[in-house]
């Protein structure tokens, strides 16, 4: 066994010697064969670098980044052909011994060369497989720069408008429970700039911020292409923030690849547009954010900025200039950097020159950044779908810088200029403009008054509105034209002219053949010839409200294709007989003139829609059967004011006017109103009976005033008393309430009362033992009440009760039959006799209450008490969802506000004003919730408890507001 173990032993051994002896021969038999194979793959090599070396030259051409390992491989490579090279070129001085010195081959040299060329062919060949991948790529594209990391910072110190808009939409974006946040503003007032100011400040709690302009034309593959890389990181839940700059219309995110919902919350969107309607339309009203004009003293910050303050050191001169061009920018910062680029390092002329260019309206003299700066702004108005808007708009630019415009002045000159089609009636012309009002208002080209029925124009805006209409308009309002006659060359084309409050001094003549509108307004003209009209002939409104005429020209007959005529306010001409010529009238107003008369003539206005002849005090006679001619006339403003019997036949005309449906109406006497008069078919109407004392509460549209009259209790007036929503009572005597004295049944359309000077009322409401009751309720056959008709008050929105010396309560019959569910202002004054307000058990039910005013009411103890049958509980909950302001004063006798114990919430509470109530005890007894008012009394915070102690503290005067 063990001889054969080591003839096995001796084999392997055997076999190992001679496989490296084999090896050592091959090296040396294939010696030439390694060296060349060597030098070849040393080629391929040296290739390889080259080509991978030209696409590194071209990715950093490029800007591109460099894979990892690229640069060492091919140092690497360098180094491997270099030592290559070294090694060839010893062999080959090796070989050259050889053969000079004839020396013969030495083995062992042949051997060790043939294996280092072996050794060195294959670390090649590896370099050249590591080097395969970049032959094909050695670089990955650089990103470009963002717009966040290219965007300069504003300086918005001193500039509080839009540094406290920037942090609130950040902090609305932050919100985790909002996804989409909206700004709009004026074009040119900074939106755009403020959404990246945004993205620099939220840019490190973002994976990625994308920022798109949108613009007038949508290009969904655009935005779908720009979104598509932070959509994919959306949806791995990384955090990602999406600006959608300069919307015009409403888009459906998802449709643009934009992940938004609830599944999506890490995706937040801001947007920017001119249009509130598309932010409210595209995200919740209130993540909607207005981004308002600067003020007077941050726009002067701004402005300064541009054109360096030193500049305006120099003199004080410059420096009252440049403030008078800053307030013409009206704080846009776009304007306001046009205006100050345009205008840095010019002489003092220049700028002289430019202030003049802007306060004439100069615009287009203007210089061309300035000029861009108003095409930006003009894209809202070229941008409006509706015609009817755009003219509205630059109709407006006819009035006098942020004047008050009433929507019915507008209505009244388009009807009239016939810019609504399909017009069916004035009152839906008024429509039709608060439609485009609205639309308007949306873009911020026009701002609404707080009353809803009137609007303004921005300075600046109106610049736009009379640069678009630079070569049609001509806008002179509040100038001395001294001199005044405008060159033939360019009034042929003009067609509305403006000289609202104007001096003309010089004897006037008008020519303007293409002129439809002419605005004269508390215009002061020296001498008005009778050839006034003569070259306007295709006048369509003339409004001359409060103007100085002594008598209406002879020329005003030829202005045949008139349609609306205002002469309101005009108190030197009494004679219009002139005006029957004027066939194609459709308005004519003459409101608070002198005239004495309605002529015969007047009756050849058979087209009139509107006749407006209210507060003509010397108004006397109307010619009979002029009213009736009417027939069209679908709005009436009139008023007796001289107690003459032939005023009644005219009322009977005016009752028989089948189109009517607006009428204000003033007579002197309650008989003056005739029999069968419908007033329930009309619209709106607003009559006044009695002495003239124009005391109107609110704008509802079926108004009664009766003042200083006895009322008649005939059925015609308690019908007119029924249908009126707004009543209105003044130095009534023989009163005692409202029901059952006025009232047939209940008051179902009222929804105001006013009650001022009558003596004698003692209550609103008074059935008790009274069987006008059982016409609300009745019983069924078991007993229990049954109601039929509506509570008392249930739809009384505001009441107003002045010096009633005898008023106890507000109604005496039992509670079950009151309801206070809508209203909201009630204020009391001078009811000294007044024992009661609210008790608890009504109080439950007054949840739109807004306001209450309690003044001079010496008996009255309490505002809200406990009901005399009611058990007071602790426990019971009352609150007041949308009471904003508590004012009470002279109030003697109040010891509280709440004499009960049950707990009072007023979650929206904002004032509460206590003056010389010196009885005053306690606010009440129980908790009152009101966590949106901070007391305090010399820095110390107060409990409402204690606030009484505060008062006798404080002279007996009280006010708390909401904190800033």
């Amino acid at each position: 066994m063990a001889e054969v173990m080591t003839n096995t032993l001796v084999g392997k051994i055997v076999d190992l010697l001679f496989s490296a002896a084999k090896r050592q021969i091959d090296y040396v038999r294939n010696y030439t064969e390694n060296i060349e194979k060597l030098r070849n793959e040393a080629q391929k090599l040296k290739d390889m670098k080259g080509r991978i070396q030209q696409k590194v030259h071209a990715a950093d051409d490029k800007g591109d980044r460099l894979l990892d390992g690229v640069q060492n491989w091919i140092d690497k490579a360098g180094t491997e052909i270099s030592m290559v090279q070294d090694f060839l070129e010893q062999e080959v001085n090796v070989k050259k011994t050889w053969f000079n010195s004839r020396f013969c081959v030495n083995l062992g040299t042949l051997y060790r060369y043939s294996k280092m060329a072996t050794d060195k062919t294959h670390f090649l060949v590896q370099h050249q497989e590591d080097g395969k991948p970049y032959e094909s790529c050695v670089s990955i594209p650089t990103p470009s720069p963002s717009f966040v990391d290219l965007y300069q910072r504003k300086n918005l110190d001193d500039i509080d408008t839009q540094k406290l808009t920037l942090e609130k939409v950040i902090t609305t974006i932050s919100d985790e429970s909002i996804q989409i946040v909206g700004i709009y503003g004026l074009g040119g007032v900074g939106k755009t700039t403020l959404a990246k100011e945004v993205a620099v400040k939220l840019k490190n709690q973002f994976a990625d911020i994308v920022f798109i302009t949108v613009s007038q034309t949508v290009d969904a593959k655009m935005v779908k292409e720009k979104v598509k890389d932070a959509a994919k990181k959306v949806m791995i839940g990384k955090k990602i923030l999406i600006i959608l700059d300069d919307i015009w219309e409403i888009l459906v995110l998802p449709d643009m690849g934009i992940p938004c919902g609830n599944d999506h919350m890490n995706c937040k969107i801001l947007l920017t547009s001119r249009s509130k309607n598309v932010c409210e339309a595209m995200t919740e009203e209130n993540n909607i954010i207005c981004v308002n004009p600067l003020t007077k003293e941050e726009a002067w910050v701004l402005f300064k900025r541009v054109v360096y303050e030193r500049t305006l050191e120099a003199s004080v001169e410059l420096e009252k200039i440049a403030r008078d061009v800053t307030k013409k920018c009206n704080g846009l910062p776009s304007i306001i950097h046009a205006v100050g680029t345009t205008l840095k390092n010019k002489s003092i002329d220049i700028w002289k020159a430019k202030l003049d260019r802007l306060q004439n309206h100069a615009l287009v003299d203007l210089d061309q950044e300035i000029e861009k700066a108003f095409t930006r702004l003009k894209l809202s108005y070229d941008y409006l779908r509706s015609e009817e808007a755009k003219s509205c708009f630059l109709l407006c630019s006819l009035f006098k810088e942020d004047e008050i415009i009433p929507l019915k002045i507008l209505a009244e000159y388009g009807v009239s200029l016939g810019i609504f089609n399909n017009l069916e009636s004035i009152n839906d012309a008024k429509n039709r403009v608060q439609i485009a009002v609205d639309t308007l208002a949306s873009s911020l080209l026009l701002v609404p008054d707080r009353w809803r029925n009137r609007v303004r124009i921005h300075d600046v805006v109106r610049d736009l509105a009379l640069l678009i209409g630079k070569d049609k308009f001509m806008v002179k309002v509040g100038k001395d034209l001294k001199r005044w006659q405008p060159r033939n060359n360019t009034s042929q084309n003009y067609t509305k002219i403006s000289l609202m409050e104007c001096r003309v001094l010089n004897d006037l003549i008008l020519h303007f053949p293409s002129l439809d509108t002419l605005l004269l307004q508390r215009t002061w003209i020296a001498t008005v010839p009778d050839e006034f009209f003569e070259g306007v002939r295709e006048l369509k409104v003339l409004d001359m409200t409060y103007c100085t005429m002594s008598s209406l020209p002879q020329s005003l007959k030829l202005l045949t294709k008139l349609r609306m005529l205002n002469l309101s306010g005009n108190t030197y001409f009494h004679e219009i007989s002139i005006l029957g010529d004027l066939k194609n009238l459709e308005i004519l107003k003459l409101r608070n003139t002198i005239i004495e008369r309605i002529p015969e003539e007047i009756g050849q206005l058979t087209n009139l829609r509107l006749l407006d002849v209210y507060g003509c005090k010397c108004l006397s006679h109307v010619t009979p059967g002029v009213i009736s001619k009417f027939v069209l006339l679908e709005k009436l403003h009139i008023g007796f004011f001289l107690n003459q019997e032939e005023n009644y036949n005219c009322l009977v005309e005016i009752s028989n006017l089948k189109s009517l449906k607006t009428l204000q109406l003033y007579v002197f006497h309650c008989d003056l109103i005739p029999e069968g008069a419908n007033f329930k078919i009309l619209t709106k109407f607003s009559i006044q009976i009695g002495k003239f004392i124009n005391i109107w509460v609110g704008h509802r549209s079926h108004r009664l005033q009766i003042a200083e009259s006895n009322i008649p209790f005939k059925m015609l007036i308690k019908e007119l008393i029924q249908v009126s929503d707004t009543l209105v009572l003044w130095l009534i005597k023989d009163l005692d309430n409202i029901v059952p004295d006025l009232y047939k049944e209940s008051f179902d359309e009222l929804k105001c009362i006013k009650l001022r000077d009558c003596q004698n009322v003692s209550c609103l409401v008074k059935t008790r033992n009274h069987k006008a009751i059982q016409t609300f309720f009745t019983s069924n056959d078991i007993g229990q009440i049954r109601q039929t008709k509506k509570k008392f008050f249930s739809q009384v929105e505001e009441i107003y009760l002045v010096d009633l010396p005898c008023l106890k309560l507000l109604w005496d019959c039992p509670h079950q039959y009151i309801s206070f569910s809508n209203l909201q202002t009630i204020e009391i004054n001078g009811c000294s006799s007044l024992l009661m307000l609210f008790p608890m058990s009504i109080v439950q039910e007054l949840a739109k209450l807004r306001d209450i005013l309690i003044l001079r009411c010496d008996s009255l103890a309490d505002v809200i008490t406990e009901t005399q049958m009611g058990i007071p509980d602790p426990d019971a909950n009352i609150v007041f969802p949308l009471l904003t302001n508590i004012s009470l004063g002279y109030l003697p006798k109040l010891k509280s506000f709440y004499s009960g114990h049950s707990s009072i919430k007023y979650p929206s509470l904002k004032s509460i004003m206590v003056k010389d109530c010196r009885s005053m005890e306690r606010w009440g007894y129980g908790v009152h919730d009101i966590p949106k008012i901070n007391f305090h009394h010399q820095g110390t915070p107060c409990n409402i408890n204690d606030i009484i102690t505060l008062h006798h503290k404080t002279n007996k005067d009280m006010e708390f507001e909401t904190p800033p």
